[in-house]
């Protein structure tokens, strides 16, 4: 159905049953598994999440965790062109112009994110998960 960008707090949110949007980000996660959408990630993305994993629970649990998020998304490519482009663009922060750049040269249909007003200027349409289930999937 959807290529779909996860931008790095989606990936926090499906390896954190504690924050609020855990449960919309796990199920976004689900139908990128079967359910015929695909999700991608950018590595460095998979980067901050260990980053934030290790900080809170320790350098073996954020090496699991990240390597089987590792199993349920595609890494998109980011090259040169792709950091030309991100500094090309308006993005005010240098990782949300990489993470634009990427949705836009690789063809993503959309980019799940939990601030979406950070990618008003992309070509690809950002939204919450929940947002894209129940306005894209008609999942509520």
């Amino acid at each position: 159905m959807s290529d779909l960008l996860l931008d790095t707090n989606i990936l926090l949110d499906v390896l954190d049953r504690r924050r609020p949007e855990s449960v919309e980000a796990r199920r976004v996660l689900e139908l990128c598994n079967g359910g015929g959408d695909r999700g991608f990630a950018c590595a460095m993305s998979l980067k901050d999440v260990y980053y934030v994993l290790n900080r809170f629970h320790g350098e073996k649990d954020a090496r699991r965790l990240v390597g089987e998020l590792m199993g349920f998304v595609i890494l998109a490519p980011v090259s040169a062109e792709t950091l030309d482009a991100a500094l090309r663009s308006n993005e005010p922060d240098f990782e949300d112009g990489i993470v634009r750049a990427v949705a836009e040269i690789e063809g993503m249909d959309f980019i799940l994110t939990r601030d979406a007003k950070a990618f008003a200027g992309s070509r690809v349409r950002s939204m919450t998960c929940s947002q894209y289930l129940r306005d894209v999937r008609g999942v509520s």
